[in-house]
């Protein structure tokens, strides 16, 4: 399935960001080329030291680039990230942003006012071995119209955790495991232009029928970042009345790593 983002103005930090398709095609690092795949499990496992590693794509506008499936937040006590892009394959680098991903291992996307760029450059130093990067986007996102109000539960606050408890014959507890672990919430915009519908967020409908997606719900305040995917069809409806105002809602099941 091939989808083309669709570049729309950018107005309030206030919106949610949508980092929902990866440009990037290819990597001079052979061992990083799993970072391209976007799952949860496949992850590069560079050696201890700096390393910078270069990710290509065809020549694109991107604002956002977004990393997931690692462990660099509790690894060496934290492993930063820094980020940049050249214009051309082995340009000059202009330098982005410096992932710091303070004790978590969550997914993290940065944003940035939209560059033209073949490639992006990471490095990052590790102390010893053990460092796992898993996924990486770059592209560009999707700004919603406005932002999320009262009663949102933002997905990286949510965990969605199943459990194994063990229990003696006459009932004691002896005991509990985590067997599977994630985040997920629901987020859901009402009032929405239809044409902005057709023009922006369909292309976005589209592709998370297969594939995982970045999203932030208030980046002006918070650089909470969640990666995941949609639970089921994303289906836009008409409000009620003569507007044609459209509203629209999905639940997304977000990668925790069990720590």
């Amino acid at each position: 399935m091939s989808i083309t983002p669709v570049t729309q103005p950018t107005t309030s930090l206030k919106n949610a960001r949508i980092g929902y398709k990866n440009l990037l095609t290819a990597s001079t690092t052979v061992a990083a080329s799993v970072m391209l795949i976007p799952n949860t499990w496949e992850r590069y496992r560079p050696t201890s030291g700096a390393k910078t590693v270069k990710f290509q794509m065809t020549s694109a506008s991107i604002d956002f680039v977004g990393v997931a499936a690692h462990n660099a937040g509790t690894q060496d006590n934290g492993v930063d990230i820094t980020v940049g892009y050249a214009v051309t394959v082995g340009g000059a680098v202009t330098t982005l942003d410096t992932m710091q991903f303070n004790d978590s291992n969550g997914a993290l996307m940065i944003l940035f006012s939209a560059v033209t760029a073949q490639e992006i450059i990471i490095t990052f130093n590790a102390t010893t071995d053990g460092l796992e990067l898993g996924v990486i986007y770059a592209g560009l996102a999707l700004e919603m119209p406005h932002g999320l109000w009262g009663g949102h539960s933002p997905i990286t606050l949510n965990g969605k955790t199943k459990y194994q408890n063990t229990m003696s014959v006459s009932g004691q507890f002896l005991g509990r495991e985590i067997t599977r672990q994630g985040i997920e919430s629901s987020f859901s915009w009402r009032h929405l232009d239809p044409d902005w519908i057709r023009s922006y967020f369909m292309p976005f409908v589209k592709s998370a029928r297969l594939l995982p997606f970045f999203i932030q719900w208030r980046p002006d305040t918070y650089t909470d970042t969640a990666f995941g995917y949609t639970t089921g069809d994303i289906s836009p409806s008409n409000m009620s009345g003569g507007s044609r105002l459209i509203e629209v809602s999905f639940k997304m099941r977000g990668h925790a790593d069990i720590n």
